[in-house]
């Protein structure tokens, strides 16, 4: 009966230790692969107030918050999907032209931006969303040695979500511009 007993137990805890989880060190785990989107860019100008299909991300201000011209980017996220990320991420060394006031303020909008059969149709006068609230600041810029990442904010995906950047002072010029493509700018990160 002992020897059932003694038996019983050993086989048991073999099985146990056998269904243990393994250790493994930070250099086996794999980080989980994130899904990235790129935006449509867009553009707005207080000194020409009706004309649309303005190209490229430039965001400026003259002193005294006047010909100010604001950018939006617009991201069309597949479903279902969660998580999604607001980034800015250049390569190192990446050419961003700059100067006053560079720090930036990014709004979320409370729908798409306008389309017509060109592209993205708003203006100063019309077409653009309203903004729904501040949701992050951002200072544009690249290291000379290595990649720049920066998270603007966490969402709710939505199949459409669309953001409006303004230089955030309301007296102090500035500049801030970079071409908008794959390898840098802006991007969405979502199901992470």
């Amino acid at each position: 009966m002992h020897y059932l007993t003694i038996a019983s137990f050993l086989l048991s805890t073999a099985l146990l230790t056998s269904a243990a989880p393994t250790p493994t060190s930070d250099a086996d785990l794999v980080p989980r692969a994130c899904s990235t989107l790129y935006p449509d860019i867009a553009r707005v100008e207080q000194a020409r107030p009706v004309e649309s299909y303005l190209p490229g991300f430039i965001v400026a201000q003259d002193a005294g918050a006047t010909n100010i011209k604001d950018a939006f980017a617009e991201f069309t996220v597949p479903t279902p999907a969660y998580g999604c990320q607001l980034e800015v991420y250049f390569p190192a060394g990446y050419r961003i032209n700059t100067w006053g006031s560079n720090q930036v303020y990014v709004y979320s909008l409370d729908g798409p931006l306008s389309r017509s059969p060109r592209g993205i149709d708003v203006s100063w006068a019309y077409g653009a969303p309203n903004i729904v609230s501040q949701v992050g600041t951002v200072t544009f810029g690249s290291k000379p040695n290595e990649p720049t990442k920066v998270v603007i904010n966490s969402f709710q995906c939505k199949p459409k979500m669309a953001f409006r950047f303004s230089i955030a002072s309301e007296n102090q010029a500035g500049y801030v511009e970079f071409v908008q493509s794959q390898a840098a700018g802006l991007r969405m990160t979502y199901n992470c």
